[in-house]
């Protein structure tokens, strides 16, 4: 909503055209409810931004597949008018939830006139052209028709196989990219409110299309290609999408499509080329091949995405406190400060989102700690994050003493990696976390280590300096590969628990694997100094590298800043724990 408010203050026009959209890869009804939640999400709160900040016009783009699933029949169904979005009984638009989503925010909208803001609808029909999506599960049937026809020409290796989903008489009409903009402008400059249809009543079957895109391609129709259908009823569609354009020519001024389809298809073909030659410049001829084969199919793919997963490894005790009960203050705050500083990464809509669990450590003589809050009979430890919305928790009860920090961050980090965590990040008692944001930055610093390095995401270590951080400088963020090559192993039994980051961004300096998060340079915050167990660390840190990642170079050893760390030869090397 925020961002919504800062993104329409002083505007005059909204054209919201956003939305998680694709074309039959996507739209299966596997990810309907996350079509549904994006999209829904995206209109309500930018209609309420604009609505508070005297927009005057919002016009959205709005989708044929509002209209009835079961309004085509049959091939010979006649085209749609406005009006037939609602011939009675219940609405079942097409293309399951994404349908039904435009069809409710239509209503909304429509329902928002009476507030002084005007809001055109632009239900458009089949547009494509340049720039769309084409090789990654989005895209529409005229792109992939393109692509799949120009990855067998430039592949060499014909005859092909043309893969057509369905059994090629659906029928379509495709509206180029170059006239549905002059449409909505036209519908922006005019003072029309309400639904409006945008796309071509010239209809084509898909058969018909796939030979248009193979002649494109430079290739023969039966002669260079062969048609493949792909029967499978739930990736044929609609039968039959056509547009009624009679209001569109009366209320836009005449508009009327200029963009003849075979003009359009051509200037998509050039373009889908020109992407798929920058991919395969500079390949070998069998990894090119491979690369032009894999763009022969088309791909069924969820929208919904793999979450990745933060686990926040939290030694906590009640020693100390007098009474016991004083020490829920402070887990409070650091709850409230860790969904203050991570709700906007663990709430995003239509695209990657991380989920937090919090996995702390409790002494098993902490009877205070583990016993139960009378309230709403949780453990005491578990009630206090749950008041600040802090909900997904693990307790790990731990048998070693409270000071043997780095013993307990060792075994709740085995834990939480065979639970499938992807990140493990290391915290005190008395952490409290300031910078809204940290965990996505991280993240985008471990993909930066790994461009700069050509190490796999993952490989290297992250320290995070946060000013609210009172006990410690900073804390270190440590991805999966790390305790993949450890065998879960996080960092060995070293004295001090303030040393682990000494001792990670030593590990991972041989392979300038290391970054900062924060104002402080590494200097500040790492301080250079012998552990007994990096020699070993090192030495199976390596031998993974050998086997993983070979292209990975590790830095000379430079004796001022590594101090006690020798350069193992690789047949020395192991795999298994760093503690020897």
């Amino acid at each position: 909503m925020h961002f919504c408010e800062r993104a329409v203050k002083g505007v005059d026009a909204v054209l919201h055209l956003a939305a998680n959209a694709a074309g039959m890869g996507t739209n299966h009804g596997g990810d309907n409810l996350t079509v549904y939640q994006a999209n829904a999400s995206m209109t309500t709160n930018l209609l309420i931004s604009s609505i508070r900040a005297d927009v005057r016009v919002f016009l959205f783009a709005s989708t044929a597949c509002v209209y009835p699933a079961n309004e085509h029949p049959n091939v010979d169904a006649s085209a749609l008018k406005e009006e037939d979005a609602w011939p009675g009984g219940a609405p079942e638009p097409q293309a399951h939830y994404y349908g039904l989503e435009k069809l409710v925010s239509e209503l909304l909208l429509q329902r928002s006139a009476h507030l002084n803001i005007r809001v055109p609808i632009a239900r458009l029909n089949n547009v494509f052209g340049p720039r769309d999506a084409w090789n990654n599960g989005r895209e529409k049937v005229p792109v992939a028709l393109l692509r799949k026809a120009l990855a067998i020409r430039l592949a060499g290796e014909g005859p092909g196989e043309l893969e057509i989903w369905g059994d090629g008489t659906q029928k379509r009409s495709l509206l180029f990219i170059d006239d549905c903009v002059g449409a909505i402008l036209a519908l922006l400059a005019s003072e029309y409110d309400g639904p409006v249809n945008i796309g071509s009543n010239q209809m084509v079957t898909i058969n018909d299309l796939a030979e248009t895109a193979v002649s494109v391609a430079g290739l023969k129709p039966g002669i260079d290609i062969m048609f493949r259908h792909q029967k499978d009823p739930n990736l044929v569609g609609a039968r039959v999408r056509s547009s009624d354009n009679r209001l569109a020519q009366k209320v836009l001024c005449g508009w009327i499509p200029k963009v003849q389809l075979d003009e359009g298809i051509a200037q998509t073909g050039r373009w889908i080329q020109d992407e798929m030659e920058k991919m395969a410049d500079g390949l070998g001829r069998e990894e090119r091949i491979s690369i032009l084969q894999s763009m022969l199919r088309s791909k069924i793919v969820s929208l919904e995405g793999k979450d990745i997963k933060v686990a926040i490894l939290l030694p906590f005790t009640s020693c100390g406190s007098n009474p016991p009960s004083e020490c829920l203050p402070q887990l409070k705050a650091f709850a409230k400060s860790l969904n203050r500083t991570t709700w906007r990464d663990t709430h995003l809509l239509g695209g990657q989102r991380f989920v937090v669990k919090v996995y702390i450590a409790i002494n098993s003589d902490d009877t205070f700690l583990l016993g139960e809050d009378v309230q709403t009979n949780m453990n005491v430890a578990e009630a206090a994050l749950a008041s600040q919305n802090i909900c997904n928790v693990a307790i790990q009860i731990c048998t070693h003493p409270a000071d043997h920090v780095c013993a307990i961050w060792r075994e709740v980090a085995r834990h939480a990696w065979k639970e499938g965590c992807d990140y493990f990040v290391l915290l005190e008692n008395d952490a409290v976390l300031r910078h809204e944001g940290w965990i996505r930055d991280a993240h985008a610093e471990f993909a930066r280590i790994a461009q700069r390095t050509d190490a796999p995401h993952g490989f290297g270590c992250v320290v995070f300096t946060d000013a609210g951080y009172p006990a410690m400088s900073a804390f270190p963020i440590i991805h999966r590969t790390h305790l993949d090559i450890f065998q879960g192993d996080i960092i060995p039994d070293i004295s001090n628990g303030h040393d682990r980051n000494a001792f990670l961004h030593q590990l991972y300096g041989h392979w300038d694997c290391c970054g900062i998060l924060g104002t402080r340079s590494s200097d500040e915050i790492i301080h250079h100094q012998s552990f007994d167990h990096l020699d070993t660390a090192t030495a199976i840190t390596e031998q993974w590298v050998f086997r993983h990642c070979p292209v990975v170079s590790r830095k000379p050893t430079v004796a001022s800043e590594s101090a006690n760390v020798r350069h193992l030869p690789i047949n020395g090397a192991r795999t298994g724990s760093m503690d020897g």
